[in-house]
């Protein structure tokens, strides 16, 4: 009983986020941030000043419309509400997972596509400017979205009791996860990323990255 209530929680909240989200969620972030003067969930114990709100950063407004399709409503939609009906897509793919149901051949799917989706955004988020790090929101986006894409790769990993994913699915991940590896290492070299940032429960590839390479500069003090 009490993982069929559950279910319908988080269904109906999923379910709010991707159908009304996008015309509530500037309301709605500018409330949260407000009440919760830390970073992106994915950050609790990095600096304050360090990370800021990514669904408002600039790189964000770049970039998401490449990695959330909402047809012609691009042109009156916030960005911010965008990278909110991505985060929704994110929790409704965890539904499955917190409610303790088997996989299937949609809810296994619905987990590669937020992992690309995610990867896409923090590749797209990358090939920016170095130095667009150096703004809290933009390495607030950054953070969120490497995190998220490592996270979700993860879940799509063949296990007992789930299908593997296809072999052309699985390359996909793994050159997006090669990509955002490499460029993550710069960015730890260049200083404009540190392990703080991540939180202490950041997925194993993004700490060994932070523990195995060193800052040889900080290109964010000029």
């Amino acid at each position: 009983m009490i993982r069929q209530v559950l279910t319908l929680i988080l269904a109906f909240v999923g379910g709010f986020l991707v159908v009304g989200g996008w015309i509530w969620a500037p309301k709605v972030s500018s409330a949260m941030s407000s009440f919760v003067s830390v970073g992106p969930s994915v950050s609790l114990f990095a600096d304050a000043n360090r990370l800021g709100r990514p669904e408002v950063a600039p790189v964000v407004r770049r970039c998401i419309f490449r990695v959330v399709d909402v047809g012609p409503d691009a042109m009156k939609m916030e960005p911010s509400a965008a990278y909110f009906i991505l985060k929704a897509g994110t929790m409704q793919a965890n539904i499955s997972t917190l409610a303790g149901k088997p996989e299937d051949s949609r809810s296994e799917y619905r987990t590669v596509s937020v992992a690309i989706k995610w990867g896409e955004l923090a590749d797209c988020i990358y090939a920016q400017d170095d130095r667009e790090l150096c703004d809290a929101d933009n390495r607030a986006a950054a953070v969120e979205a490497t995190t998220k894409f490592f996270a979700h790769a993860k879940q799509t990993g063949a296990s007992a009791g789930k299908p593997a994913i296809s072999a052309s699915d699985a390359r996909d991940i793994e050159n997006v996860g090669d990509r955002l590896l490499l460029m993550l290492k710069n960015h730890r070299r260049y200083g404009t990323l540190v392990g703080a940032d991540f939180g202490s429960f950041a997925p194993a590839e993004i700490m060994q990255v932070m523990r195995g390479e060193q800052a040889t500069r900080d290109i964010c003090k000029r």
